[in-house]
């Protein structure tokens, strides 16, 4: 009886020391040789948090409903996409590959720093992956349409892929909700936090002033034009680039298509007679004027049967109304308010 109350007694004082060293804080020795007190495992928030990139809500209808979830941030981003390089730049996201664009300038820094890679949305099957994998990237970001080439080879190779959505046509709303991703994931803290705020107070500030222009331009009509050259032309609906954009500001299209931009039919055209002829194409504003200058001059009597062209309502604007890349439509939206109110001589407050 003795001897198992001695073990009965030791038994119960070693329970006793591990449930004070469960309950209480641990110390540890830091790197000045001081003490400093280290907190229970269970309530540490950044060490082994995991990064966790989610998929908006247009991505998810296209089927990406799973989160990408790695062990930590990355720290070598690839973008095969123009479309987040921006809001990246912004967050300080470590790119090393970036895409060339002809409708952003890239910041200078980010250009001499990043090397091209290439990735064509309507081909993505032509893709040089040997130049991504040398560049040792722990994440890329890509087209969704790549999900089953490209993507497919990356992930066999081991390497991390979040898809977006991205191409010619990609909508203010899916701009702004790919870009509240990213910051979700990447805008956590610090200087990153403040960069994702100020974006997002840009994009709450844009909201505002597009509220102002539908005011002002509601009830004016516009047909938009994207041409190649003076003989190639193409029509935007609403769909469109630059069709959505005039659709936000208030404008109505004249023209109604499954599509958001199809060949321009000469005949049918003609019943639109719009307020303003709307035009875009592959260069500068200046230069895309003298394109469709020339265009006027090949064919005078088809073009002044349009009241617009023959009273000079017609707008010419730059290659960046082409296509949008991520977080330049703030910018984009915002010019052409001026331009329009220019243009048409209507005022927005």
């Amino acid at each position: 009886m003795k001897k198992f109350l001695i073990i009965l007694t030791a038994l119960m004082l070693v329970m006793a020391m591990f449930t004070a060293c469960g309950e209480e804080k641990t110390e540890v020795l830091d790197n000045s040789g001081g003490n400093t007190e280290a907190k229970n495992p269970e309530n540490t928030e950044n060490e082994n948090e995991k990064f966790t990139l989610e998929y908006p809500e247009d991505m998810q209808e296209l089927g990406f409903t799973e989160p990408l979830i790695l062990d930590k941030a990355p720290d070598r981003v690839v973008c095969l996409s123009a479309a987040p390089v921006l809001a990246l730049y912004e967050l300080g996201v470590n790119m090393v590959g970036i895409p060339n664009s002809m409708v952003v300038q890239w910041p200078e820094d980010l250009a001499q720093s990043t090397e091209r890679v290439s990735f064509s949305v309507m081909s993505p099957d032509d893709f040089d992956y040997e130049a991504v994998v040398a560049l040792e990237p722990d994440l890329v970001l890509l087209a969704s349409n790549g999900a089953d080439t490209a993507g497919k080879t990356l992930e066999d190779l081991g390497i991390s892929v979040y898809y977006l959505y991205a191409g010619h046509t990609v909508s203010y709303e899916s701009i702004k909700m790919q870009t509240e991703a990213l910051i979700d994931a990447f805008g956590k803290s610090g200087d990153a936090k403040t960069a994702g705020e100020n974006i997002m107070q840009r994009f709450s500030d844009l909201e505002s002033s597009i509220e102002n222009a539908k005011k002002a331009f509601s009830g004016k009509t516009v047909m938009v034009l994207q041409s190649g050259d003076a003989q190639t032309h193409y029509i935007q609906t609403k769909g469109g680039t630059l069709g959505s954009m005039l659709d936000m500001l208030g404008f109505e299209n004249v023209f109604e298509n499954p599509s958001p931009m199809v060949q321009l039919d000469y005949e049918q055209a003609l019943d639109y007679q719009p307020d303003w002829l709307v035009c875009v194409g592959a260069t500068d504003a200046e230069s895309h004027r003298a394109l469709m200058d020339e265009a006027f001059a090949y064919n005078p009597d088809y073009w002044n049967a349009y009241t617009a062209v023959s009273e000079g309502r017609v707008i010419c604007l730059d290659v960046t109304y082409v296509s949008t890349a991520g977080i330049n439509v703030i910018d984009n939206i915002s010019a052409l308010i001026d331009i329009m109110s220019e243009a048409t001589g209507i005022a927005v407050e």
